[in-house]
């Protein structure tokens, strides 16, 4: 074999060994690209599904505060409410005491116990009432009585108040739930107490 015929031989080998290198750099680049594809479509999987979680999470947390705040503002509601039943309750204590009058005031008087009364105070309309249903007591008048009236005996040691006022207090933990499912129907719902 002559040197052309080497020279020629060894370009044709290097041509083709050139081509080959290129195949096989086209088909390495060929694989990795497909493989960067894979992980890329992998990783935006994930992503979205961390998109879709973390969304679904900030939805929750945030129906979970609306419902919490929703719960606070009608609790607030509810206060304002009882505080303002309670002032329209108050209010009517004088015209009970005028209705009332006298059957009133002697029913007050005969729910307490019999024994000899010191003292008793009473609104100052009331106050031959009281001198008539708690003989022997001084009878002392107060503005701030409604109505009924407040016995003392043994120097202060035993009081009894039978107010219009204290039995509105009395009661109204137990008059109050009533008041407002009657104005809110929705305050009986359950899910107030979620």
């Amino acid at each position: 074999m002559g040197r052309a015929a080497l020279i020629e031989s060894l370009r044709s080998r290097a041509v083709e060994d050139v081509d080959a290198l290129w195949r096989d750099t086209r088909a390495s680049a060929e694989s990795y690209r497909r493989e960067l594809t894979g992980v890329l479509e992998q990783q935006r999987a994930a992503g979205a599904l961390a998109a879709a979680t973390l969304s679904r999470k900030l939805e929750e947390d945030a129906s979970a505060e609306a419902r919490r705040r929703a719960r606070e503002v009608r609790a607030e509601a509810m206060l304002v409410l009882a505080g303002r039943l309670r002032s329209l309750a108050s209010a009517e204590l004088p015209r009970l005491r005028s209705e009332g009058g006298e059957r009133l005031f002697a029913a007050l008087a005969a729910e307490l116990p019999r024994r000899d009364w010191d003292r008793v105070r009473v609104n100052p309309a009331d106050r031959d009432l009281a001198s008539a249903c708690v003989p022997g007591a001084a009878v002392e008048c107060d503005e701030s009585i409604c109505g009924g009236l407040e016995v003392e005996a043994e120097e202060g040691r035993i009081r009894i108040s039978n107010t219009l006022e204290t039995r509105l207090d009395t009661a109204w933990p137990d008059m109050l739930p009533g008041l407002i499912a009657g104005l809110l129907p929705e305050s009986r719902d359950d899910r107030t107490a979620a």
